[in-house]
């Protein structure tokens, strides 16, 4: 049970993670299940509040990471980690593959360089894949497309079930949770960290800033800086209706650009088909307003990937923000 502190009556764990989303449910569980006392804080009234409740649902195994980069590191990690425990926790797992599909010329030429950076990566079971032999493994797309390769390990899951059951097994195994709790200020003493939030004060040996879309804002509150600046990135989705689940077993990537991986379309753990995200930076973070000139964009490139959507009914619209930095990498340090 968490002791209490010498100041202020303050609650003392030995982490203190801040942020409900899917990392900070990760971690929690993690250290949770090994001894730690650990309180998850999140600000919203519900956790997966921000850029985790809005996201396209795939388990990626990293193929197109920078090699040596600890997003690849991450991705690479977590990939294998769930393809551990998913039947334990019993979330869903389906295997689809994905084919990475290039349109013009000048994409074709970086198909080579791609697969041998997911080789690098560790993912070497990609395969090239002509014109005609993908037309074979998907006849619904267009015949427009120039080349494309395999990657069979390419997983879709359920977004939500999987952060839900990690904070559930970090709350069976001692863990707490407070919800409309909003860290306010915090200081390091030496041997703990002390928080202020709009509830009670907390303490504990380590803080974990998991507060996605205002890690910045949390950073300064607790060290008076931040080595990064969020900027959201939004990413609007269109999901059709389940007839329209039939007309691609993989899921469908574009070769990737330094902003974005592109327009995806893949079916969902629910039965629907999925095509998105937009990319558009903004600055508001609490707002991912759907906006319908987008969507209609988003929609007529859908159809130019698979002509046959044009015969089938949006059956919900969706958006989602996610904390993009200055930095390509992911961001992980320690302070105090």
């Amino acid at each position: 049970m968490p002791q209490s502190g010498s100041e202020g009556r303050a609650k003392c764990f030995d982490v203190v993670i801040i942020g409900a989303g899917v990392v900070g449910c990760a971690v929690a569980r993690r250290l949770a299940l090994d001894g730690a006392r650990v309180i998850v804080l999140e600000k919203a009234s519900d956790i997966l509040d921000g850029a985790s409740k809005g996201n396209s649902a795939i388990l990626h195994t990293g193929f197109d990471a920078p090699p040596g980069s600890l997003e690849q590191a991450c991705l690479a990690a977590g990939y294998a980690e769930y393809l551990e425990i998913h039947d334990s926790l019993g979330l869903p797992l389906i295997r689809s593959g994905a084919l990475v599909i290039a349109w013009t010329d000048e994409q074709a030429e970086t198909l080579p360089s791609l697969m041998e950076r997911a080789r690098a990566n560790g993912v070497t079971d990609v395969e090239p894949l002509s014109r005609g032999e993908a037309l074979a493994m998907e006849p619904n797309l267009s015949p427009t497309l120039h080349a494309a390769f395999r990657v069979p390990g390419e997983y879709l899951i359920d977004p939500w079930s999987a952060p839900y059951a990690y904070l559930l097994q970090a709350i069976e195994n001692g863990a707490e949770l407070q919800r409309s709790c909003e860290v306010l200020s915090g200081r390091f003493d030496g041997e703990l960290w002390r928080l202020e939030t709009t509830q009670e004060d907390v303490c504990g040996r380590w803080a974990i800033n998991a507060a996605g879309l205002y890690g910045d804002v949390v950073d300064q509150r607790l060290i008076a800086r931040s080595d990064f600046q969020i900027r959201p990135r939004k990413g609007q989705f269109v999901v059709y209706d389940k007839p329209a689940f039939a007309l691609a077993s993989h899921i469908l990537l574009p070769v990737p650009t330094p902003i974005t991986k592109g327009v995806v379309i893949c079916r969902t753990a629910f039965g629907n088909l999925l095509a998105g995200p937009t990319a558009e930076d903004q600055e508001a973070r609490d707002e991912a307003t759907l906006v319908p000139e987008a969507l209609v964009g988003l929609r007529t490139r859908a159809e130019e990937i698979l002509p046959a959507l044009k015969d089938h009914t949006v059956t919900a619209l969706y958006a989602g923000l996610r904390p993009a930095t200055e930095h390509k990498d992911y961001c992980i340090q320690a302070n105090g």
